[in-house]
């Protein structure tokens, strides 16, 4: 229909505006840029807030509770929080469905996370595999204890981060938890936080499972392969890690402290490594070290603010 602001025009005019209107209409969308998907760790300094604040901030797709610092050896598994709560007497109950579900709901990833930089833990044997697992699954994730230290609240998986003690067990400790999910109600996230190294000392005989969703490699605090200066060792060993077939995603794990050897300014980290990293299919995000220096130093904030030209996966 020829509407009367149209009647002054030739015909050939209004064709041609007809043309660019359906072209318009017919065109895929834009695709807009999304936040790059950033991880962190909650239960290491107790001055660093409930587990809520994180959610709150919209800052975070991924946050790891940690941690079950002392296992194997015959010991019963314990989890530190580092003075938020006393888990071995019921104290941390109540951080089950009223708080962490709420992160959940918002679509943020909660996992337990294992081992750490100061615990006291090993395995030395199937039996001790498979008292750990059957822990993890009926205290944290799709099984059921009476006790549960988290109350209630069913976690989204669980987090390697092994930095010492054997080399030996973790595979099979990564395949009886998938065992158990797979056979269970729900299906969990497994994800390994090796040394930036590849392949890592600890972990990567069990990454070679291909079992893990995700790798956190740790670029800081190893000085072959952190930031020191140059981002050259970093981006040998990132070339190394999604080179690997058994690896799916990777995140790019920095210190938010920059009292911590490998430490790179975020700004730096996004204009000399980022912007070539999130090229990869397998760029998965950012995982910052931790929670606490995080808030103070508001890392996550310029990561967060930066739009990468191409979009990032969201973790489902």
């Amino acid at each position: 229909m020829i509407t009367e602001s149209m009647a002054g025009h030739s015909f050939p005019a209004v064709a041609a505006v007809v043309v660019v209107l359906v072209s318009c209409l017919l065109a895929p969308p834009a695709v807009t840029a999304s936040s790059v998907n950033i991880s962190t760790y909650w239960g290491t300094n107790s001055a660093e807030g409930s587990i809520q604040d994180p959610c709150n901030t919209g800052l975070y797709s991924i946050v790891n509770i940690g941690f079950v610092y002392k296992f194997g050896n015959r010991w019963p598994p314990v989890l530190n929080l580092s003075g938020h709560c006393n888990p071995s007497v019921g104290g941390c109950t109540y951080l089950g469905r009223e708080i962490i579900e709420y992160c959940q709901k918002k679509g943020i990833k909660v996992l337990i996370s294992i081992g750490g930089p100061s615990g006291d833990y090993n395995l030395t044997s199937h039996d001790d595999v498979t008292k750990l697992a059957n822990y993890l699954w009926n205290n944290y994730l799709g099984g059921s204890a009476v006790d549960r230290p988290l109350g209630s609240a069913i976690l989204d998986g669980v987090d390697f981060f092994i930095e010492k003690s054997t080399t030996m067990y973790w595979d099979v400790l990564a395949e009886t938890l998938r065992n158990l999910s797979n056979n269970g109600t729900s299906q969990i996230k497994l994800s390994a936080t090796p040394k930036c190294h590849h392949p890592d000392k600890y972990l990567g005989t069990a990454i070679q499972t291909g079992l893990f969703d995700y790798v956190q490699a740790r670029f800081y605090n190893e000085s072959c392969c952190h930031y020191d200066g140059s981002f050259d060792a970093m981006k040998s060993e990132w070339d190394e890690w999604i080179a690997d077939d058994k690896v799916h995603k990777v995140f790019v794990g920095v210190t938010a402290s920059a009292k911590e050897e490998g430490y790179v300014d975020p700004q730096r980290l996004i204009d000399n490594f980022l912007r070539d990293a999130v090229n990869s299919t397998k760029f998965g995000g950012v995982m910052v070290w931790y929670l606490y220096t995080d808030h103070n130093s508001g890392y996550s904030k310029k990561i967060k603010a930066w739009n990468p030209p191409v979009q990032t996966t969201i973790l489902y």
